[in-house]
């Protein structure tokens, strides 16, 4: 690393507390951020001036979601409530749904959200604000997202993915469950579509191929997965255990039978990490303080050296990319949020 990549912070702004949530808006020009006290703002991410000072959610934030179109956002809180904003910061549909919003996530057409609240998952339509409640599944949901033709919802709980279609409303049952023995504590999509990936709570990343249901297991970490991302075309996929990241090549057939790239730069656990939009790089931030900048692998089993490696001052709690690929937002638990530039790549 000869020269700096990460820039210093241009900016810098304080909750109260731990933030719990933050998203970028699709447009790059705000960000929603909600604190473990309670507190949410959107801010611009030029100046990280407070655009508005949205409603306090008693007993802490704990998820938001920008719509696809960036035309709304949505905070949820352990207080049960949801509140949806337009960008300006004015609050269009509340709705209170009687218990903890873990997770939320909006249909690619941006029409409908969908809640994790307690074991239930809610549909909420964006145009009339209409809750649609499913059964329940058998236990606490951890993580909501949406089939990329939008056709499924899916949640993780333990026991597996149980997915729901969100065209069969007012149908309130489970259209089909991908079983699984152990409790699954995240879950993305493949950009392609032709995969669902968890992580799980017992040191193993499990996928299911859509719509077959054919599973396959990547064990051996030494801990429990919480975090994974894949790089916008679908190729990689990036997980997160301690302070090591792994990742999978999903090109041809798959993972199967290959081995990860790895990178361990870190030295405690990471809690967020982000690709760079339609780029190569992959941004990770960990309670170590650090944020560091990963190059994508070239090959499978390869070694990853950082290209960047920047010291917060801080235990970090998220990671996020401009879209614009000009910088980035951190937040940590201290509250803080900051922004920094970072130089463009160079092939």
């Amino acid at each position: 690393m000869s020269r700096r990549v990460i820039g210093e912070p241009t900016w810098r702004i304080d909750l109260a507390d731990y933030v719990a949530a933050l998203d970028v808006a699709p447009h790059g020009e705000l960000l929603v951020a909600g604190s473990l006290s309670g507190d949410a703002a959107l801010i611009d991410t030029d100046d990280g001036r407070v655009v508005a000072k949205l409603a306090d959610h008693r007993f802490g934030v704990l998820s938001a979601a920008w719509t696809p179109d960036g035309g709304a956002v949505a905070v949820g809180g352990h207080d049960g409530v949801v509140h949806l904003y337009g960008p300006s910061g004015g609050c269009f549909a509340s709705h209170e749904l009687g218990g903890w919003v873990a997770d939320l996530a909006w249909s690619p057409d941006g029409s409908t959200l969908a809640a994790a609240v307690g074991k239930t998952l809610v549909l909420i339509q964006r145009a009339n604000g209409c809750p649609h409640r499913f059964d329940p599944v058998a236990s606490t949901i951890t993580a909501v997202a949406w089939a990329v033709n939008g056709k499924r919802v899916g949640v993780t709980a333990y026991g597996g993915v149980t997915w729901f279609d969100p065209d069969a409303v007012p149908a309130t049952e489970a259209v089909r469950t991908y079983p699984w023995k152990g409790s699954l504590l995240s879950l993305v999509m493949s950009p392609t579509g032709k995969w669902a990936c968890g992580g799980a709570q017992d040191a193993s990343v499990h996928l299911w191929k859509l719509w077959s249901g054919d599973d396959l297991a990547m064990s051996g970490y030494p801990a429990k997965l919480e975090h994974l991302a894949f790089r916008d075309d679908g190729r990689w996929m990036a997980s997160a255990c301690l302070g090591e990241i792994t990742v999978w090549d999903f090109g041809g057939k798959g993972p199967a039978g290959s081995r990860p790239a790895a990178g361990e730069e870190h030295a405690r656990h990471i809690s967020s990490l982000d690709w760079e939009p339609d780029g190569e790089r992959l941004l990770t931030g960990a309670a170590d303080g650090r944020m560091i900048l990963w190059p994508s692998p070239r090959k499978q089993g390869q070694q990853l050296t950082p290209l960047d490696v920047c010291e917060t001052g801080g235990e970090l709690a998220h990671v996020a990319w401009l879209p614009d690929r000009s910088g980035c937002v951190s937040a940590r638990a201290d509250g803080a949020i900051e922004h920094r530039d970072i130089t463009a790549h160079r092939t």
